[in-house]
């Protein structure tokens, strides 16, 4: 008894040595199923950002558009103020005195002036828009409030 006991002992003791010890393929095995879980992974957060990405540019063709929108609705305006000062330059044309005249032509000179300028606002860069529609609103007032007072 004592010898199957012991036999018994042994046995057990290898069969439990042999279950804790990994094989290399067990090691490999569990790798390659990390190695799949990261990858997952990563595919999601690829996803997720290629998502944001999409978005983002959604968001830009957007605001694009907003300002192709705001630059055509800047140059029809100023169209129109040139309009306006043409009939008062051809107001001032139309007057008999020679100061008048000559203060048509000092305005008509500084007006095309101001449409060369405006000629050019497509072609201009956002980080100078600010400052080029500022300087043509001012030339605008300024052309505007001399016309008014050559006209009274």
């Amino acid at each position: 008894m004592r010898k199957t006991m012991l036999w018994c002992s042994l046995i057990s003791t290898a069969l439990l040595g042999g279950a804790c010890k990994r094989e290399p393929s067990e090691k490999a095995g569990e790798q390659v199923r990390k190695s799949v879980e990261e990858v997952r992974e990563q595919r999601k957060d690829v996803r997720e950002e290629q998502r944001d990405l999409t978005k983002q540019q959604h968001e830009l063709a957007q605001a694009e558009g907003n300002l192709a929108k705001a630059r055509a609705n800047y140059a029809t305006t100023t169209r129109e103020r040139l309009a306006k000062i043409d009939a008062k330059i051809d107001e001032l044309e139309a007057r008999a005195d020679a100061k008048a005249k000559d203060a048509a032509v000092s305005l008509r000179a500084r007006r095309n002036m101001i449409a060369a300028k405006l000629d050019t606002a497509a072609s201009r860069v956002d980080a100078e828009w600010e400052q080029f529609r500022s300087d043509v609103d001012d030339t605008f007032k300024q052309i505007e409030k001399d016309i008014d007072d050559a006209i009274h």
